[in-house]
Protein backbone atom coordinates (compact mmCIF):
# COMPACT_ATOMS: atom_id res chain seq x y z
CA UNK A 1 0.00 0.00 0.00
CA UNK A 2 3.08 2.54 1.07
CA UNK A 3 4.30 1.37 -2.83
CA UNK A 4 1.24 2.27 -4.54
CA UNK A 5 0.68 5.62 -3.25
CA UNK A 6 4.29 6.71 -2.98
CA UNK A 7 4.77 6.30 -6.62
CA UNK A 8 2.03 8.17 -8.51
CA UNK A 9 2.60 11.25 -5.90
CA UNK A 10 6.25 10.77 -6.92
CA UNK A 11 5.55 10.74 -10.72
CA UNK A 12 3.00 13.91 -9.67
CA UNK A 13 5.93 15.55 -8.35
CA UNK A 14 8.17 15.17 -11.38
CA UNK A 15 6.04 15.78 -13.92
CA UNK A 16 6.79 19.30 -14.23
CA UNK A 17 10.37 18.61 -15.53
CA UNK A 18 9.08 16.68 -18.37
CA UNK A 19 8.30 18.32 -21.43
CA UNK A 20 4.53 17.49 -23.02
CA UNK A 21 4.21 16.61 -26.27
CA UNK A 22 1.60 18.78 -27.58
CA UNK A 23 -1.43 17.79 -29.87
CA UNK A 24 -0.67 18.13 -33.62
CA UNK A 25 -3.73 17.14 -34.87
CA UNK A 26 -5.69 19.22 -32.52
CA UNK A 27 -3.48 22.38 -32.87
CA UNK A 28 -4.25 21.76 -36.86
CA UNK A 29 -8.30 21.29 -36.82
CA UNK A 30 -8.34 24.69 -33.88
CA UNK A 31 -6.28 26.68 -36.41
CA UNK A 32 -8.59 25.13 -39.18
CA UNK A 33 -11.62 26.11 -37.18
CA UNK A 34 -10.02 30.06 -37.33
CA UNK A 35 -9.77 30.10 -40.79
CA UNK A 36 -6.17 29.28 -41.25
CA UNK A 37 -5.00 27.86 -44.50
CA UNK A 38 -1.90 25.22 -45.95
CA UNK A 39 -1.67 23.89 -42.30
CA UNK A 40 0.74 21.01 -41.99
CA UNK A 41 2.80 19.85 -38.69
CA UNK A 42 6.15 17.79 -37.81
CA UNK A 43 7.02 16.98 -34.59
CA UNK A 44 10.13 15.39 -34.71
CA UNK A 45 13.04 14.98 -31.65
CA UNK A 46 14.26 17.69 -32.77
CA UNK A 47 11.66 20.75 -33.17
CA UNK A 48 8.17 21.18 -34.19
CA UNK A 49 7.47 22.88 -37.58
CA UNK A 50 3.87 24.22 -38.23
CA UNK A 51 3.03 25.75 -41.70
CA UNK A 52 -0.22 28.29 -42.18
CA UNK A 53 -1.51 30.90 -43.82
CA UNK A 54 -3.55 33.67 -42.44
CA UNK A 55 -7.37 33.89 -44.50
CA UNK A 56 -9.48 35.74 -42.06
CA UNK A 57 -6.82 39.23 -40.62
CA UNK A 58 -6.67 41.82 -42.82
CA UNK A 59 -3.65 42.57 -41.30
CA UNK A 60 -0.74 39.72 -41.15
CA UNK A 61 0.70 40.33 -37.97
CA UNK A 62 -2.53 39.83 -36.11
CA UNK A 63 -3.34 36.76 -38.05
CA UNK A 64 -0.02 35.37 -36.75
CA UNK A 65 -0.54 36.58 -33.65
CA UNK A 66 -4.05 34.87 -32.93
CA UNK A 67 -2.43 31.88 -34.58
CA UNK A 68 -0.17 31.64 -31.60
CA UNK A 69 -2.78 32.07 -29.20
CA UNK A 70 -4.50 29.04 -30.64
CA UNK A 71 -1.43 27.03 -30.71
CA UNK A 72 -0.70 27.99 -27.15
CA UNK A 73 -3.64 26.55 -25.81
CA UNK A 74 -2.51 23.14 -26.54
CA UNK A 75 1.03 23.98 -24.82
CA UNK A 76 4.53 24.21 -26.64
CA UNK A 77 7.47 21.96 -26.14
CA UNK A 78 9.59 22.95 -23.42
CA UNK A 79 12.72 20.83 -24.87
CA UNK A 80 12.75 22.11 -28.33
CA UNK A 81 11.58 25.19 -30.35
CA UNK A 82 8.47 25.81 -32.33
CA UNK A 83 8.57 27.05 -35.73
CA UNK A 84 5.65 28.51 -37.37
CA UNK A 85 6.06 29.28 -41.37
CA UNK A 86 4.02 31.53 -42.34
CA UNK A 87 3.22 31.17 -46.69
CA UNK A 88 1.12 33.08 -48.75
CA UNK A 89 -0.70 31.34 -51.76
CA UNK A 90 1.09 28.17 -50.65
CA UNK A 91 4.94 30.14 -51.31
CA UNK A 92 6.62 30.38 -47.68
CA UNK A 93 7.42 33.92 -47.02
CA UNK A 94 8.78 33.76 -42.60
CA UNK A 95 9.95 31.48 -40.08
CA UNK A 96 8.74 32.87 -36.53
CA UNK A 97 10.25 30.58 -33.87
CA UNK A 98 9.33 30.47 -30.40
CA UNK A 99 12.07 29.74 -27.92
CA UNK A 100 11.04 28.18 -24.54
CA UNK A 101 14.83 29.27 -22.75
CA UNK A 102 13.78 32.90 -23.49
CA UNK A 103 10.21 32.17 -23.79
CA UNK A 104 9.65 34.78 -26.81
CA UNK A 105 9.13 35.04 -30.51
CA UNK A 106 11.57 35.41 -33.04
CA UNK A 107 11.00 36.19 -36.91
CA UNK A 108 13.40 35.64 -40.17
CA UNK A 109 12.67 36.05 -43.72
CA UNK A 110 14.74 32.85 -43.96
CA UNK A 111 12.81 29.50 -44.67
CA UNK A 112 15.65 26.69 -44.57
CA UNK A 113 13.00 24.01 -43.04
CA UNK A 114 10.55 24.34 -45.41
CA UNK A 115 11.95 21.48 -47.37
CA UNK A 116 10.79 18.99 -44.54
CA UNK A 117 7.19 19.83 -44.89
CA UNK A 118 6.74 20.76 -48.28
CA UNK A 119 6.05 16.94 -49.10
CA UNK A 120 3.07 16.95 -47.04
CA UNK A 121 -0.46 17.22 -48.00
CA UNK A 122 -1.71 20.68 -46.38
CA UNK A 123 -4.82 20.48 -44.35
CA UNK A 124 -7.53 23.30 -45.78
CA UNK A 125 -5.51 23.56 -48.98
CA UNK A 126 -6.16 27.39 -50.52
CA UNK A 127 -6.62 26.32 -54.10
CA UNK A 128 -9.55 27.06 -55.84
CA UNK A 129 -10.26 29.92 -53.06
CA UNK A 130 -12.63 33.05 -54.51
CA UNK A 131 -12.74 36.52 -53.41
CA UNK A 132 -14.90 39.02 -54.34
CA UNK A 133 -12.90 42.36 -53.20
CA UNK A 134 -14.67 45.74 -53.50
CA UNK A 135 -11.66 48.51 -53.72
CA UNK A 136 -13.22 51.96 -53.24
CA UNK A 137 -11.35 54.21 -55.30
CA UNK A 138 -10.72 58.18 -54.92
CA UNK A 139 -8.46 60.37 -57.67
CA UNK A 140 -7.82 64.10 -57.13
CA UNK A 141 -6.30 67.09 -59.13
CA UNK A 142 -5.83 70.36 -58.49
CA UNK A 143 -5.77 72.28 -62.10
CA UNK A 144 -8.49 75.11 -62.73
CA UNK A 145 -7.63 77.90 -60.43
CA UNK A 146 -11.52 79.04 -59.94
CA UNK A 147 -11.83 75.16 -58.15
CA UNK A 148 -9.88 73.92 -55.30
CA UNK A 149 -9.99 70.04 -56.53
CA UNK A 150 -11.43 68.32 -59.41
CA UNK A 151 -12.30 64.34 -58.29
CA UNK A 152 -13.13 60.59 -59.49
CA UNK A 153 -15.04 58.53 -57.39
CA UNK A 154 -15.23 54.83 -58.48
CA UNK A 155 -16.11 51.46 -56.99
CA UNK A 156 -13.82 48.85 -57.97
CA UNK A 157 -15.13 45.21 -56.97
CA UNK A 158 -12.37 42.50 -57.72
CA UNK A 159 -12.89 38.84 -58.55
CA UNK A 160 -9.99 37.35 -56.74
CA UNK A 161 -9.04 33.52 -57.34
CA UNK A 162 -5.86 31.57 -55.84
CA UNK A 163 -4.61 28.85 -58.34
CA UNK A 164 -2.27 26.17 -58.08
CA UNK A 165 1.11 27.40 -55.20
CA UNK A 166 1.66 30.92 -56.05
CA UNK A 167 -0.71 31.72 -58.90
CA UNK A 168 -3.67 34.21 -58.17
CA UNK A 169 -5.83 35.03 -61.24
CA UNK A 170 -7.62 38.62 -60.61
CA UNK A 171 -10.00 40.07 -62.61
CA UNK A 172 -11.32 44.44 -61.47
CA UNK A 173 -14.03 46.41 -62.83
CA UNK A 174 -14.91 49.91 -62.67
CA UNK A 175 -17.93 51.28 -61.57
CA UNK A 176 -17.86 55.61 -61.99
CA UNK A 177 -20.08 57.05 -58.87
CA UNK A 178 -18.52 60.55 -59.62
CA UNK A 179 -16.27 61.99 -62.51
CA UNK A 180 -15.55 65.45 -62.54
CA UNK A 181 -12.73 66.54 -65.34
CA UNK A 182 -11.36 63.06 -65.58
CA UNK A 183 -12.37 62.24 -69.34
CA UNK A 184 -15.32 60.54 -70.90
CA UNK A 185 -13.88 57.14 -71.06
CA UNK A 186 -13.46 57.04 -67.15
CA UNK A 187 -18.08 57.77 -66.80
CA UNK A 188 -18.37 54.57 -68.24
CA UNK A 189 -18.31 51.26 -66.47
CA UNK A 190 -15.04 49.08 -67.80
CA UNK A 191 -12.55 46.91 -66.45
CA UNK A 192 -9.81 47.39 -64.25
CA UNK A 193 -6.35 44.98 -63.93
CA UNK A 194 -6.59 41.71 -65.27
CA UNK A 195 -3.69 39.91 -64.19
CA UNK A 196 -2.53 36.56 -63.46
CA UNK A 197 0.57 36.33 -61.13
CA UNK A 198 2.54 33.62 -60.25
CA UNK A 199 5.18 34.42 -56.55
CA UNK A 200 8.00 32.39 -55.92
CA UNK A 201 11.05 31.50 -54.16
CA UNK A 202 14.11 30.86 -54.82
CA UNK A 203 15.21 26.63 -53.83
CA UNK A 204 18.59 27.61 -52.30
CA UNK A 205 17.48 29.76 -49.64
CA UNK A 206 19.45 32.47 -50.87
CA UNK A 207 16.43 34.72 -49.52
CA UNK A 208 15.55 35.71 -52.98
CA UNK A 209 11.87 36.16 -53.81
CA UNK A 210 10.12 37.39 -56.93
CA UNK A 211 6.97 37.69 -58.86
CA UNK A 212 6.35 37.42 -62.78
CA UNK A 213 3.12 39.25 -63.87
CA UNK A 214 0.63 38.82 -66.85
CA UNK A 215 -2.43 40.91 -67.96
CA UNK A 216 -3.31 44.64 -68.18
CA UNK A 217 -1.98 46.72 -65.86
CA UNK A 218 -3.02 50.47 -64.25
CA UNK A 219 -1.68 53.25 -66.30
CA UNK A 220 -2.82 52.07 -69.37
CA UNK A 221 -0.09 49.53 -69.93
CA UNK A 222 -0.25 45.73 -70.66
CA UNK A 223 2.35 43.11 -71.24
CA UNK A 224 5.03 41.53 -68.62
CA UNK A 225 6.52 42.25 -65.67
CA UNK A 226 8.86 40.48 -63.38
CA UNK A 227 9.88 41.40 -60.01
CA UNK A 228 12.75 40.32 -57.69
CA UNK A 229 13.91 41.14 -54.08
CA UNK A 230 16.90 40.27 -52.19
CA UNK A 231 17.14 40.12 -48.02
CA UNK A 232 20.76 40.49 -46.83
CA UNK A 233 21.55 38.39 -44.00
CA UNK A 234 21.11 41.48 -41.70
CA UNK A 235 17.22 41.76 -42.67
CA UNK A 236 17.09 45.48 -42.08
CA UNK A 237 18.51 45.84 -45.58
CA UNK A 238 17.25 44.40 -48.74
CA UNK A 239 17.24 45.01 -52.77
CA UNK A 240 14.40 45.41 -55.23
CA UNK A 241 14.10 45.10 -58.68
CA UNK A 242 11.69 45.15 -61.67
CA UNK A 243 11.96 44.74 -65.35
CA UNK A 244 8.99 45.02 -67.36
CA UNK A 245 8.07 44.55 -71.34
CA UNK A 246 4.63 47.06 -71.49
CA UNK A 247 2.51 48.21 -73.97
CA UNK A 248 -0.36 50.80 -73.99
CA UNK A 249 -3.79 50.70 -74.51
CA UNK A 250 -7.33 51.88 -73.81
CA UNK A 251 -10.29 50.48 -72.76
CA UNK A 252 -13.58 52.43 -74.50
CA UNK A 253 -16.13 50.68 -72.20
CA UNK A 254 -15.68 46.91 -72.59
CA UNK A 255 -13.91 47.22 -76.01
CA UNK A 256 -10.05 46.99 -75.64
CA UNK A 257 -7.99 49.08 -77.59
CA UNK A 258 -4.06 47.98 -77.77
CA UNK A 259 -0.80 49.12 -79.67
CA UNK A 260 1.90 46.60 -80.42
CA UNK A 261 4.73 48.85 -79.00
CA UNK A 262 6.75 47.30 -76.54
CA UNK A 263 9.00 49.22 -74.33
CA UNK A 264 11.59 48.10 -71.75
CA UNK A 265 11.53 49.44 -68.40
CA UNK A 266 13.53 48.66 -64.87
CA UNK A 267 13.75 49.75 -61.69
CA UNK A 268 16.76 49.01 -59.02
CA UNK A 269 15.84 50.16 -55.26
CA UNK A 270 17.96 49.40 -52.21
CA UNK A 271 16.53 49.70 -48.44
CA UNK A 272 16.79 49.83 -45.13
CA UNK A 273 14.22 49.24 -41.91
CA UNK A 274 15.03 50.94 -38.72
CA UNK A 275 13.07 48.85 -36.33
CA UNK A 276 12.97 50.80 -33.24
CA UNK A 277 10.64 53.46 -35.42
CA UNK A 278 8.64 50.81 -37.64
CA UNK A 279 10.30 52.95 -40.36
CA UNK A 280 11.28 52.00 -44.05
CA UNK A 281 13.92 53.78 -46.24
CA UNK A 282 13.35 53.97 -49.55
CA UNK A 283 16.44 55.21 -52.30
CA UNK A 284 15.02 54.46 -55.76
CA UNK A 285 16.67 54.91 -59.21
CA UNK A 286 14.13 54.15 -62.20
CA UNK A 287 13.03 54.31 -66.19
CA UNK A 288 9.41 55.46 -65.93
CA UNK A 289 6.71 55.12 -68.21
CA UNK A 290 7.49 57.94 -70.37
CA UNK A 291 10.47 57.61 -70.42
CA UNK A 292 11.87 59.95 -68.12
CA UNK A 293 14.83 58.17 -65.72
CA UNK A 294 15.33 59.52 -62.41
CA UNK A 295 15.29 59.02 -58.42
CA UNK A 296 12.61 58.56 -56.11
CA UNK A 297 12.85 58.56 -51.90
CA UNK A 298 10.80 57.52 -49.50
CA UNK A 299 10.49 57.34 -45.78
CA UNK A 300 7.11 55.38 -44.45
CA UNK A 301 6.12 55.09 -40.27
CA UNK A 302 4.27 51.78 -40.64
CA UNK A 303 1.50 51.55 -37.95
CA UNK A 304 -0.49 48.34 -36.98
CA UNK A 305 -3.63 50.06 -39.21
CA UNK A 306 -1.91 52.48 -41.32
CA UNK A 307 1.22 53.59 -43.20
CA UNK A 308 2.42 57.40 -43.70
CA UNK A 309 5.10 59.12 -45.39
CA UNK A 310 6.94 61.40 -47.76
CA UNK A 311 8.43 60.91 -50.99
CA UNK A 312 10.77 63.42 -53.02
CA UNK A 313 11.58 62.55 -56.91
CA UNK A 314 13.86 63.92 -59.84
CA UNK A 315 14.28 62.63 -63.30
CA UNK A 316 16.25 64.89 -65.55
CA UNK A 317 13.10 66.22 -67.87
CA UNK A 318 10.25 66.98 -64.47
CA UNK A 319 10.42 69.53 -62.12
CA UNK A 320 11.67 68.09 -58.69
CA UNK A 321 8.59 66.78 -57.42
CA UNK A 322 7.47 65.09 -53.65
CA UNK A 323 4.42 64.84 -51.25
CA UNK A 324 2.87 62.77 -49.07
CA UNK A 325 1.25 59.65 -49.02
CA UNK A 326 -0.57 56.76 -46.38
CA UNK A 327 -2.61 53.95 -46.49
CA UNK A 328 -5.49 52.54 -44.50
CA UNK A 329 -6.73 49.21 -43.38
CA UNK A 330 -10.69 49.26 -44.01
CA UNK A 331 -12.62 47.56 -41.50
CA UNK A 332 -13.73 44.72 -40.99
CA UNK A 333 -10.03 43.47 -39.75
CA UNK A 334 -11.28 40.28 -39.27
CA UNK A 335 -13.70 38.39 -41.90
CA UNK A 336 -13.77 34.13 -42.18
CA UNK A 337 -14.63 32.55 -45.29
CA UNK A 338 -17.55 30.17 -45.28
CA UNK A 339 -16.29 26.98 -46.59
CA UNK A 340 -15.39 27.12 -50.68
CA UNK A 341 -18.34 29.85 -51.09
CA UNK A 342 -16.82 33.18 -52.62
CA UNK A 343 -16.24 35.77 -49.99
CA UNK A 344 -17.27 39.64 -50.73
CA UNK A 345 -15.07 41.58 -48.73
CA UNK A 346 -13.85 45.21 -48.95
CA UNK A 347 -9.98 45.82 -49.66
CA UNK A 348 -7.51 45.41 -47.46
CA UNK A 349 -6.11 49.02 -47.52
CA UNK A 350 -6.85 52.52 -48.99
CA UNK A 351 -4.64 54.94 -49.82
CA UNK A 352 -3.89 58.60 -51.20
CA UNK A 353 -1.34 60.23 -52.67
CA UNK A 354 -0.57 63.75 -52.50
CA UNK A 355 1.38 65.47 -55.83
CA UNK A 356 2.75 68.69 -54.19
CA UNK A 357 4.24 69.76 -57.20
CA UNK A 358 1.25 68.66 -59.29
CA UNK A 359 3.21 66.93 -61.88
CA UNK A 360 0.42 65.47 -64.43
CA UNK A 361 2.98 63.78 -66.71
CA UNK A 362 6.50 62.07 -65.72
CA UNK A 363 6.87 59.98 -62.56
CA UNK A 364 4.36 57.43 -63.80
CA UNK A 365 4.46 53.52 -62.72
CA UNK A 366 2.14 51.03 -63.13
CA UNK A 367 0.85 48.72 -60.78
CA UNK A 368 0.14 44.88 -61.46
CA UNK A 369 -2.00 43.89 -58.74
CA UNK A 370 -4.74 45.92 -57.15
CA UNK A 371 -3.19 45.13 -53.83
CA UNK A 372 -0.30 46.55 -54.25
CA UNK A 373 0.26 49.10 -52.06
CA UNK A 374 3.20 50.49 -49.30
CA UNK A 375 1.32 48.61 -46.41
CA UNK A 376 0.54 45.41 -48.03
CA UNK A 377 4.54 44.85 -49.22
CA UNK A 378 5.37 45.97 -45.20
CA UNK A 379 3.31 42.63 -44.56
CA UNK A 380 6.13 39.81 -43.71
CA UNK A 381 8.67 42.15 -43.13
CA UNK A 382 10.56 40.14 -39.68
CA UNK A 383 11.11 43.10 -37.44
CA UNK A 384 7.58 44.37 -37.79
CA UNK A 385 6.16 41.04 -37.42
CA UNK A 386 7.95 40.30 -33.73
CA UNK A 387 7.08 44.02 -32.84
CA UNK A 388 3.21 43.43 -33.29
CA UNK A 389 3.60 40.23 -31.68
CA UNK A 390 5.30 41.03 -28.83
CA UNK A 391 2.38 44.17 -28.41
CA UNK A 392 -0.82 42.28 -29.15
CA UNK A 393 0.31 39.14 -26.70
CA UNK A 394 0.12 41.88 -24.11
Amino acid sequence: MIRAVALPALLACCAPAFAQEPDTDRILDDLEYEGYMNLRALNDSSELILTLENDTYKIESEGFAHAIEVIERQGFPQDKPTKIIATSRGVPQVTMTYSPELDSWKTTSRVKDWKKVSGIKPLNSSFGKVDIVVYPQVSLMNLIITQVYQSLWQISPALEVTLWPGAKFSYQIKIPIFNDGYGAYESRIHPGLITLTQTFRDPWNLNVSGRLALGVFSNSRYGAVLDLKYIFPNERFWLDGQVSMLNPYYFEGFTFHYDFDPDFYWAVAGNFYWPYAKTQFTLKAQKFLYGDVGYKFEMIRHFRHCSVGFYAEKTKYGHTNGGFRFQIALPPYRFKRTGRLPRITTSGQMGLVYNANNEQYYYRESKTEASDNIMQSNSFNPFYIDSEIKALSR
